[in-house]
């Protein structure tokens, strides 16, 4: 006993003279993929910069988001909700006239190949045309205290939103789109509507 007594102390002795100290190592954080707005050292949520990660329900996403307004949280929410909105209704519509003149510039117009990029009075057609059937994904206020949402197409309006950007296109723009028979638009809005889907 008196051995394990004395062997004892001197390993506790030994232990605690110890001079050799182990260097402590700081983890260096990863880098994150998306920041928040108001707080570029904060990671954020991903679809907060990539908000078209659900393809197989929506067919375009866009996130909208609004700084700390004096009008309270409600109306900082509903500017996120406007841009958000004009923001998807801008990709979309672009999409769609691009899609309509590449189409009518394959075809031909009257015997004269088209552009394929929209024209001012193209774009001046749409400008008005609400898209329909647009969904809020996820709303949410940030720790840099903007507010965000995220908002989506789905595939199953988006037809219906190709042939309304088509008929306002037509209505002031009558030569992009090559014909007024509504079987013939109604074709390629089918055939635009296939097109984008599978981007």
């Amino acid at each position: 006993m008196k051995k394990i007594l004395a062997l004892s102390a001197v390993m506790l002795a030994l232990t605690g003279c110890q001079t050799t100290q182990q260097a402590v190592v700081e983890a260096k954080p990863q880098p994150a993929e998306c920041y928040y707005y108001g707080k570029s050292e904060m990671a954020a949520p991903n679809w907060i910069c990539n908000p078209n990660a659900n393809r197989d329900e929506f067919i375009r996403e866009a996130v909208g988001f609004s700084g700390n307004t004096a009008g309270g949280i409600a109306h900082q929410k509903n500017l996120a909700i406007l841009q958000a909105k004009k923001e998807l209704a801008d990709q979309v519509k672009t999409e769609i006239i691009s899609k309509v003149k590449s189409k009518v510039g394959t075809l031909g117009v009257d015997g004269a190949a088209g552009a394929s990029s929209a024209t001012s009075a193209e774009m001046e057609a749409i400008a008005n045309v609400q898209l329909e059937g647009v969904e809020i994904i996820r709303s949410f206020r940030g720790p840099d205290s903007y507010f965000y949402v995220h908002v989506g197409l789905p595939r199953d309006v988006f037809k219906q939103n190709v042939e309304n950007v088509i008929a306002a296109v037509e209505e002031k723009s009558p030569a992009t789109v090559s014909t007024t028979n509504p079987a013939t638009n109604k074709q390629l809005s089918d055939d635009i509507a296939k097109a984008l889907g599978e981007m």
